[in-house]
């Protein structure tokens, strides 16, 4: 197979640009089977496992050497934006512990350079945390210039997290 050397500004995650063509791949093509744990896992045949390491390869290898170009739209776009960047702060911050140290980090700060366009993002990745909420109120806060967190309620990620949720229907935002 032939190799191809890409360059780019920004380095996108390929991580996520194939996982997404291998779910799609084994959902078109595949064949669902129960494993013995209750989980569903796609086959490409019927006693053939599914192999995405060589057909990912192959399907970037594709893309790079036909040079296609994808037309999305702009919540597309700052989805797959924010969703990178998302993976940047948590790569670059590691096992920081200070809240402070954490939010001035580059890539946490391009996404509050996002503007208002970050909030149903934001609000999104809050609402999939679930009751381990990260560190996202510093960055509502700093885009909308609000706080509705109660002062009592300060530390607990999961009441601020919901205080937030209910100013974001408040303000009509969908996430």
């Amino acid at each position: 197979m032939r190799q191809i050397q890409c360059t780019y500004e920004h380095n996108p995650d390929f991580s996520v640009i194939t996982g997404a063509f291998d779910w799609c791949y084994a959902m078109i093509n595949g064949i669902p089977r129960q494993t013995r744990h209750g989980q569903t896992e796609w086959r490409c045949g019927d006693d053939e496992e599914y192999r995405p390491s060589s057909l990912s390869t192959l399907s970037l290898d594709v893309l790079f050497a036909s040079k296609l170009q994808f037309v999305t739209d702009p919540a597309t776009e700052n989805w797959l934006k924010f969703q990178s960047l998302v993976s940047q702060w948590r790569s670059e911050r590691g096992a920081m512990s200070s809240i402070t140290e954490m939010v001035m980090l580059p890539t946490y700060q391009k996404i509050i350079g996002m503007g208002e366009d970050a909030i149903p993002l934001i609000l999104a990745q809050l609402k999939s945390e679930g009751n381990e909420p990260d560190q996202w109120f510093w960055a509502l806060a700093a885009i909308t210039s609000d706080n509705p967190v109660k002062p009592e309620d300060q530390g607990d990620f999961p009441k601020m997290a919901q205080a937030w949720f209910k100013w974001a229907e408040e303000h009509d935002y969908a996430w």
